[in-house]
């Protein structure tokens, strides 16, 4: 069993746009050998003259949905109006020519004046179906926000910055999960560390003084590796001693004539 897809309605309005072409170029042929036989008015002249009328708008009920960039142009008020509107006009133009046949002008043409109905009852049935395909778009658009087949976007949602969707909250696609956790070899490994079990030395017996566990937080107070102290551009070379207690002991130096 075939399922309808909606979004396959434009496709189909095209199809059927293209067989009234087809039709409209057919009658219009057919028009003029029935002038070449009969005695032409302004009734048989409406019909050939709506041929060429239709064209631009066949043009613009097919092309505006197909592209792009005229897709802003292929509004669904507008759409659902020029159908309307050649609906109305398509049937008074084969009523014009079966008006035509009745009246006897139609002479030794009678028979293609016919057929040019009959095509004309054809194009004209085409439109109603194509009337009501633009009104069913426009129910879809109200509701949705995008003709059925333009686009799977909102008409009038925000375009998504794909530098922002990177720093988004939300869960991020695969593409994204090697960017984690890619600094761990930077951070310092403390083999010796009472709890891994993996340490041998005498740092491993317990939490040092600066250990973030001793503190009952996680607070770590600074070194002197980390604050900017003036004694460091005088003594960058000599090393830096602690005592067992923890506590830094600077070199020998006289720091009376600093």
């Amino acid at each position: 069993m075939v399922e309808f897809d909606v979004h396959n309605l434009q496709k189909i309005k095209m199809f059927v746009h293209i067989a009234q072409a087809v039709m409209i170029l057919i009658a219009w042929s057919v028009e003029i050998a029935v002038f070449k036989g009969a005695d032409v008015d302004g009734r048989s002249g409406w019909f050939f003259g709506l041929c060429f009328l239709t064209i631009p708008a066949l043009i613009y009920l097919t092309m505006t949905p197909r592209f792009p960039r005229t897709r802003k142009l292929a509004n669904p008020y507008a759409m659902a109006c020029v159908d309307a509107l050649f609906c109305i006009l398509w049937i008074s133009a084969f009523a014009s020519q079966a008006s035509f046949n009745s009246s006897g002008k139609c002479k030794d043409a009678c028979g293609l004046s016919k057929a040019v109905v009959a095509l004309g009852v054809f194009i004209w049935l085409f439109w109603v179906i194509t009337t009501f395909m633009s009104l069913y778009g426009v129910v879809y658009y109200k509701r949705e926000g995008y003709l059925p087949g333009a686009s799977r976007a909102p008409h009038n949602a925000n375009q998504i910055d794909p530098d922002k969707e990177a720093f988004s909250t939300a869960p991020h696609d695969d593409e994204y999960a090697p960017v984690h956790n890619t600094d761990d070899h930077e951070l310092p490994v403390h083999e010796g560390t009472s709890f891994g079990g993996l340490g041998s030395g005498g740092l491993g017996s317990g939490p040092g003084p600066y250990d973030a566990n001793s503190y009952g937080g996680g607070y770590v107070p600074p070194t002197v590796h980390d604050e900017p102290t003036g004694y460091t551009g005088y003594s960058g070379a000599a090393p830096v001693n602690t005592s067992a207690l923890g506590r830094v002991q600077f070199p020998d130096a006289r720091y009376s004539n600093v």
